[in-house]
């Protein structure tokens, strides 16, 4: 999906400019201090995984960060320096440190990465992993500039994720008129997450995905995509979030699981969750449980070029 994901960002980079017609106002600017807790992905190979602002924890609250280039250098300045340690985070759990090797701007060497056609860039930084566990030849954590609580109590998870998955899937599959022979040549996945949220405390993921979905195929053909979240009480299943797309490949949003944090301190996870279509930029989709329902909270563009683009 990585693959995927960079050469629609390139694509999406490499159009000519059109000449500017109406350039919109700019957003109200985050306020980014040296206390400030910002999140990070870290993703990539694991000997040079890559670190890329995606939102903002201040004040018990997880926003998206709006900035200008000069902020953005300034947040660079702040949280890039080569040697600082910034702890990660990967299924709900602290899981090591990421040491900066260098930011975003270097005076000698000069920007990280460019792309093609872009003049202003989001701040990217060159990490190495520092972890006593088992690591993937490709990473997906979570990192932030303070320590993050993880404190949820450490219960067992219910049994048999994929029967139960199925079931719950297959039922929002029918609700929605996704018949059996839309979903048999699907790849399936379930498993219980430990959020925090609901009476168990874990919630469980369930969801039908095409392999060959998005730009990883001709995006020609009749697709499904389904994700369903659901919390257990007293063994009866409550779906809290779905999402169902079909119909031809190229218009179809696939999802998938990224990873999952207590980010603002409430004691229950974020989920965040991988959102993509044929030619278009990924996203990365925030979702917050509350009043017993899981919700985005905003979305974060994979669009690394931060040009100011004018209104068709």
């Amino acid at each position: 999906m990585l693959i995927a994901s960079i050469l629609a960002l390139l694509a999406a980079c490499d159009k000519p400019q059109q000449p500017a017609a109406d350039v919109p106002p700019p957003p109200p600017q985050t306020a980014v201090t040296p206390t400030s807790i910002i999140l990070f992905s870290v993703y990539g190979p694991r000997e040079e995984p890559r670190l890329v602002p995606i939102g903002i924890a201040d004040g018990g609250r997880v926003a998206p960060l709006s900035l200008d280039a000069e902020g953005w250098r300034v947040l660079d300045s702040l949280f890039f320096r080569k040697g600082a340690k910034l702890p990660i985070y990967r299924d709900g759990a602290a899981s090591g440190e990421v040491e900066i090797v260098r930011g975003m701007w270097d005076a000698n060497e000069g920007a990280l990465y460019t792309l093609p056609g872009c003049t202003d860039l989001a701040p990217q930084a060159l990490g190495k992993l520092v972890t006593d566990g088992r690591v993937e030849a490709s990473v997906e954590y979570l990192a932030s500039t303070t320590p993050l609580a993880q404190t949820k109590e450490k219960r067992e998870a219910p049994r048999d994720p994929m029967a139960q998955g199925r079931t719950l899937a297959n039922s929002i599959a029918a609700a929605s008129e996704v018949g059996d022979e839309e979903l048999k040549h699907l790849e399936f996945i379930a498993r219980w997450l430990r959020t925090g949220a609901g009476p168990t405390g874990h919630t469980l993921l369930a969801t039908y995905i095409d392999p060959e979905g998005g730009d990883a195929g001709a995006g020609t053909g009749h697709t499904v995509q389904l994700t369903a979240l659901a919390e257990d009480s007293a063994g009866v299943l409550s779906a809290s979030y779905q999402q169902v797309s079909s119909g031809e490949a190229r218009t179809v949003r696939f999802q998938r699981l990224v990873n999952h944090a207590d980010l603002d301190g409430d004691g229950v996870d974020e989920i965040l969750l991988e959102e993509w279509q044929y030619a278009q930029v990924p996203e990365v989709a925030v979702l917050k449980y509350a009043q017993g329902k899981w919700r985005p909270v905003f979305r974060v563009s994979q669009n690394w070029c931060l040009d100011v683009k004018a209104r068709p």
